[in-house]
């Protein structure tokens, strides 16, 4: 586990010094290729869409996977992006069509012939044309790097879910309302979470009903987070509670934590790209550290007695 989660952190440190590119130049790969951030290669044409040149260096067949980053599911869920991603195309030089499968939007799989510089066509994603953020990799390097991300989103998932539980435990012990009200704004969180990162937990894993209903649970889970939130604020407000100090502190701490959740998502809708493959995980990663606090604060609750 801890070998995936090193080869998780060694492709986003790869992808953030990889140097700068042309557009005019050919991209010579072969065999040793792992991964590059295709868009600085990428010439816009007359009449839309973009071309790229690959020169295979290699001695077989160079086989290919062109990739863009996932969309911001929780946007999809407030209906503020289209829930339909466009589906990837590419035309070679040699007239081959590849398309990406309706399952797998976001991954388009092409090869390049032994010795061959070709170019490629990709047509427009959108109406406007703007210009794609898509990243090339080897087949091997994107199924580490999938694979490496399932068992990260999974161990943050299930130390959440122990601490759930410890938050539980504590809450019933002393007692405490407040620590009941955090376990459940804790648990709304994680399971905004759990639904945005499902995807990446459960691929192909059989429980296709969960993968449909994904977006409902989303919207769901973020008005069981928010209300608590608000009736955690109110209640510091207007009423004479156990532990003010304590819980102002957890608050505070957790409205930071909170407030970065929300500017790396609204960064994330306006610049997708804004941080390479980061991008998707920055806001992911703050709304991860929030429902830690939440729980945490009902974890290390003060005895009433106290």
């Amino acid at each position: 586990m801890f070998r995936r989660l090193a080869a998780y952190f060694a492709v986003l440190a790869l992808l953030a010094s990889s140097g700068p590119a042309t557009a005019s130049d050919p991209l010579r790969l072969n065999e040793n290729f792992r991964l590059l951030e295709l868009t600085s290669y990428m010439r816009a044409v007359d009449g839309g869409g973009h071309v790229f040149a690959v020169q295979n260096g290699g001695s077989e067949e160079l086989s290919l996977i062109l990739h863009h980053l996932p969309q911001n599911d929780l946007a999809l869920a407030l209906g503020l992006q289209s829930a339909a991603p466009p589906l990837l195309r590419l035309f070679s030089s040699d007239d081959r069509e590849f398309a990406g499968r309706p399952g797998a939007s976001e991954k388009l799989t092409f090869t390049v012939p032994e010795g061959q510089v070709q170019s490629f066509f990709l047509p427009p994603l959108d109406a406007a044309d703007t210009v794609p953020q898509l990243f090339l990799w080897s087949p091997e390097a994107l199924s580490a790097y999938e694979s490496s991300r399932q068992t990260f989103h999974s161990t943050i998932l299930l130390l959440l879910s122990l601490l759930s539980l410890l938050a539980i435990g504590v809450a019933v012990v002393r007692r405490s309302r407040r620590a009941a009200y955090a376990v459940v704004m804790g648990g709304g969180l994680m399971v905004l979470l759990g639904s945005l990162w499902m995807r990446d937990v459960l691929p192909g894993g059989g429980l296709d009903y969960l993968l449909v209903n994904r977006l409902d649970a989303i919207r769901i889970a973020l008005a069981i987070g928010a209300l608590m939130s608000v009736l955690a604020h109110l209640n510091l407000v207007v009423k004479n509670i156990v532990n003010r100090n304590y819980w102002t502190r957890v608050i505070i701490v957790s409205d930071i934590i909170l407030s970065s959740f929300a500017i790396f998502w609204i960064w994330q809708i306006y610049a997708p790209n804004f941080a390479g493959l980061l991008s998707v995980e920055l806001s992911q990663m703050a709304l991860a550290m929030t429902c830690a606090t939440v729980l945490l604060g009902a974890v290390f609750v003060p005895d009433r007695r106290q």
